[in-house]
């Protein structure tokens, strides 16, 4: 599962604009995972340079 960390998240929209399941959008200018949406590809985690967005275990 993928999660945001949103007292590091600064609501750049870069994972926004690169999900390719279109899981990803801003709520209150912080990014959200939709986990019904998410195929949990990592290309959230790989694109923030803030580390934001974390696959948990």
């Amino acid at each position: 599962m993928i999660k945001v960390d949103v007292d590091v998240c600064v609501g750049c929209g870069g994972c926004v604009d690169l999900c390719p399941m279109t899981a990803m959008r801003l709520v209150n200018d912080k990014s959200f995972v939709d986990s019904e949406l998410c195929s949990e590809c990592g290309t959230c985690t790989e694109v923030c340079p803030l580390k934001a967005p974390r696959r948990l275990e």
